[in-house]
């Protein structure tokens, strides 16, 4: 059903920014976790142009998802691709997926610059998820070159980020971010060796990150759920929790550790209140946790249930209202990935709010 206003018109779409401080922290990654959580609440969702750079796990990402084609312009002897926005247009979705915000069209586009297409789809009352990192706002590009010692050649108006329903910060910190460069993770191919190494230096990261940061728009107050097992995965999530709240996305949160049935033969719907021996071992995996968020000063609670990880985490999202599950995807070692990454994915397909996965 399409909603029309007072005019007998369909309002403005919505626009999200999913921000970062530099390529490589997983914005195009996290643009599709949350589409696919959208998909999965039944919005009308299509793929206007991605550009996973050949990640696996973000290609993986696309999957069960409408793909448009893409424009081909013919320009000096070359055909080149660019975003169909006429497509999109007349197919109306109630979601499209724009990667690269910053981007400027081949010369016969309709828009010389991507940020004018996104414009477009907006007045045309389709909501847009896009990325952009920080050092292509406009208002950002001198001292971001003062900090870098690099020019930006492509910019945004700050009157895009002024659009924004949603400014979200994908953050990762300066030490994960070059691990991640050394491992072959970040696309660096456009740019000589010397000046990627110059530009992802950890005081560079640590003052782009910042930037980014201050430019976040803070959503409403959500009611978070993290499953803790103790695991490095689990550690990952809580400090994804604590990036978050840095940047205004934080809510009430809710530390989960699901313990093994306490009996041999439960329902597989059965919530166990664990004995007291099993409790203390839940809630001292919990304390792990409880003591980070306590040195950040954000407000949290615990609890510990006994059951199967996936239904448990589902019974809590109902009792708890939750509105945003935080969790590990993956473990150290074979068995740990195969078992955590099976309970994440149970996870995704047996609840119906958002669920970030971090790896």
């Amino acid at each position: 059903m399409v909603l029309l206003d007072a005019t007998g018109r369909k309002p403005p779409g919505h626009l999200k920014i999913f921000l970062g401080a530099v390529p490589g922290v997983g914005k195009t990654y996290r643009m599709l976790l949350e589409a696919q959580s959208k998909r999965r609440e039944g919005v009308d969702v299509v793929i206007g142009l991605i550009e996973t750079h050949r990640r696996h796990e973000t290609e993986a990402q696309l999957g069960g998802f409408e793909v448009l084609p893409r424009q081909i312009i013919e320009y000096k002897g070359h055909r080149l691709e660019e975003l169909d926005i006429g497509a999109i247009l007349q197919r109306s979705p109630r979601l499209a997926v724009v990667d690269e915000l910053a981007h400027s069209n081949v010369p016969g586009s309709r828009n010389a610059k991507r940020y004018l297409d996104v414009q477009q789809l907006i007045s045309a009352g389709i909501d847009v998820f896009t990325t952009l990192n920080v050092q292509h706002i406009e208002s950002l590009a001198d001292q971001v070159a003062k900090t870098t010692w690099t020019s930006v050649h492509e910019t945004v108006p700050d009157s895009i980020l002024d659009l924004a329903d949603e400014i979200e910060v994908v953050d990762i910190s300066p030490h994960d971010l070059i691990d991640r460069l050394r491992q072959g993770k970040v696309d660096v191919s456009a740019h000589p060796e010397p000046v990627t190494h110059k530009f992802f230096s950890e005081r560079n990261l640590t003052g782009l990150r910042e930037l980014a940061l201050q430019h976040a728009k803070k959503p409403p107050t959500r009611r978070i759920l993290i499953p803790f097992d103790g695991s490095p995965s689990a550690f990952r999530a809580v400090d994804h929790l604590v990036s978050l709240s840095r940047a205004g996305h934080c809510g009430t949160v809710l530390l989960l550790n699901v313990q093994p049935f306490p009996r041999k033969t439960p329902t597989p719907v059965d919530v166990v209140d664990p004995d007291t021996e099993v409790q203390a071992k839940g809630k001292a995996i919990l304390d792990k946790a409880s003591r980070i968020l306590r040195a950040k000063h954000i407000p949290h609670q615990c609890e510990v249930l006994g059951g199967r990880p996936p239904e448990m985490i589902a019974a809590a999202v109902d009792q708890h209202r939750i509105e945003l599950i935080i969790m590990g995807s993956s473990g150290t070692g074979a068995i740990a990935r195969l078992i955590l990454g099976s309970v994440a994915m149970a996870v995704v397909h047996e609840v119906k709010v958002p669920v970030t996965l971090v790896k």
